[in-house]
């Protein structure tokens, strides 16, 4: 913190906000960096339609780091939610401060990961715009209207796919460019696996679009293949929980594995069970503020086994419960939290079904929070 305060103190210039006064416009040049020192800030994406809120900003957090790390233009409208004073450095003092402090660099792009995963370009007009448009396209009834419609929605789709593998795109590039800017010390070790950690689960991240894409289209086509073997949970579910500590350590939010002993197997494809339980921890533990919880439960019943991932978060409206589960859909949990394509829950609903299960979401304990769960076969079922 020390290295901060003198860091801003040398390079910065504060300047002082008033309530609803914008601080960057969408779509201009980067003109530098922003350091929030008081107030609140909100970050907006203006579309034809509308302004819709992305995320807010509080203090201690940068507000244009994803285009000064990338070259490209500003990807939202960013303005004072009240009395607000920040801190401006040039994109040369912005660079002198990463090549000065390792350290600070490290948390610029930690926060980097952290902001492209919660505000998504492309993640608030295109779930509510693609129902919109069903709606338009099944009133249509001109063949040729029709079709201009589909291809329009075709290249709608397409556009919010690129956004959301071209954001962790943006983290991996950011990373090399600031690694490539350091002089890396001998000592400077933890600074460099922080820098690849952020990289590595934004190239996860990815990876994990494309296989859900991909895999939703073969569950929808009846072509995918389960490898269905007998698995014990209790160890699949201590590593997922581990390889998704970080995330929820950073958003300061506690996640446990608590599994009972001597739960029977269940027969399931390992990868697509592992990947239905990242989906859902994931969204547990962005729906969660700091200091709550997220974990993992299970029970035996007679055929199967009830698995499930329960947060203390803002929990999911009873009349969204049904509908959170199609494709490209989002629960409005909360106006700040926006999701991604609105395909995870969408898969693992498939992936559940195709496994002869179901999986539902209900109130968590105490009625506080969201219980997703869902059922797998065991292999004493019979």
């Amino acid at each position: 913190m020390t290295d901060l305060v003198e860091t801003l103190r040398r390079y910065g210039e504060e300047k002082a906000l008033s309530p609803g006064e914008v601080l960057v416009r969408q779509g201009s040049v980067s003109d530098g960096v922003y350091y929030l020192k008081s107030g609140r800030l909100g970050a907006y994406r203006e579309e034809p339609d509308g302004s819709y809120f992305l995320t807010g900003i509080a203090p201690g957090d940068w507000v244009g780091e994803i285009a000064s790390a990338s070259g490209g233009p500003r990807t939202a409208t960013v303005k004072a939610e009240e009395e607000s004073l920040v801190v401006h450095l040039s994109e040369v003092d912005f660079r002198c401060m990463l090549q000065e402090s390792p350290a600070l660099a490290a948390a610029v792009v930690s926060q980097l990961g952290g902001r492209l995963t919660a505000a998504d370009v492309a993640r608030v007009s295109l779930g509510r715009g693609y129902r919109r448009t069903l709606d338009r396209v099944e009133a249509l009834s001109s063949e040729k209207v029709r079709l201009e419609e589909f291809l329009r929605l075709r290249e709608e789709l397409a556009d919010m796919i690129v956004h959301d593998l071209r954001n962790p795109l943006g983290v991996i590039v950011g990373g090399l460019n600031m690694l490539g800017r350091v002089e890396v010390a001998e000592g400077d070790a933890e600074y460099v696996a922080a820098v690849l950690r952020t990289m590595e689960l934004s190239a996860r991240r990815m990876q994990r679009l494309v296989e859900t894409l991909l895999d939703i289209a073969r569950l929808e086509e009846g072509a995918m293949r389960l490898q269905t073997v007998a698995l014990d949970l209790f160890p699949l579910v201590e590593e997922i929980v581990d390889e998704e500590r970080s995330l929820a350590e950073g958003r300061g939010v506690t996640l446990e594995n608590r599994l009972p002993a001597g739960l029977p197997a269940v027969m399931a494809d390992r990868d697509i069970l592992q990947r239905v339980l990242v989906n859902l921890l994931d969204n547990g533990v962005k729906f969660t503020p700091a200091g709550g919880r997220v974990w993992v439960e299970a029970q035996a019943e007679a055929k199967d086994v009830q698995i499930a991932v329960v947060d203390t978060g803002s929990g999911v409206p009873e009349e969204e419960r049904s509908r959170i589960f199609e494709k490209f859909t989002q629960a409005q949990r909360q106006p700040e939290v926006r999701r991604g394509a609105g395909l995870g829950l969408a898969f693992c609903r498939m992936a559940v079904e195709a496994h002869d299960g179901r999986i539902w979401v209900e109130d968590g304990p105490q009625g506080k929070g969201s219980r997703f769960v869902f059922t797998i076969p065991h292999s004493a079922g019979g």
